[in-house]
């Protein structure tokens, strides 16, 4: 730890946090994405078409926030919004063509982070904090916010 401020698991996560997100906001800002976008742009490149609703509990953000969200990314050409056909009350997110071809240039500035946060910490221990990231989540995730089809952490 580089300070005495940082001895608790908290304040280190929350760190690493801060200084992910920077790093990862440097990497993308010229593709005209925020960190903040991402989750929702990799739900939407995994399946795309889903509703605000299955957003906001996908990504694990409040309702009011995804409705930001989607707005800014409305605004700069990276989503639309289209009625349900089903539930005139929902509304369908749908991916662009800006969004779709960015795919594959902000994954492998996702990578060059990771890489970069990772260093030279071998593949065994990796794999264990991974692993041990994964429980904590687990840990703190109240059992009715539980996805039973989320993927494992520890993947």
């Amino acid at each position: 730890m580089s300070n005495k401020s940082e001895k608790s698991l908290n304040d280190a996560i929350h760190h690493l946090s801060r200084l992910m997100t920077q790093a990862l906001g440097d990497a993308i800002s010229a593709h005209g994405v925020t960190p903040g976008q991402l989750p929702v742009l990799m739900c939407l490149w995994e399946q795309d078409g889903l509703t605000q609703r299955e957003l906001y509990e996908r990504v694990h953000i409040e309702q009011a926030t995804m409705s930001n969200t989607l707005s800014r990314m409305e605004r700069d050409g990276l989503v639309k919004r289209k009625p349900d056909p089903d539930d005139r009350r929902a509304a369908r997110v749908t991916l662009t063509v800006k969004a779709q071809k960015l795919e594959p240039v902000l994954a492998d500035a996702i990578k060059t982070v990771q890489k970069t946060a990772l260093g030279e910490i071998k593949k065994k221990d990796k794999k264990a904090l991974l692993a041990a990231l994964g429980e904590m989540i687990d840990n703190l995730t109240p059992p009715n916010a539980k996805d039973p089809g989320a993927k494992n952490h520890t993947a």
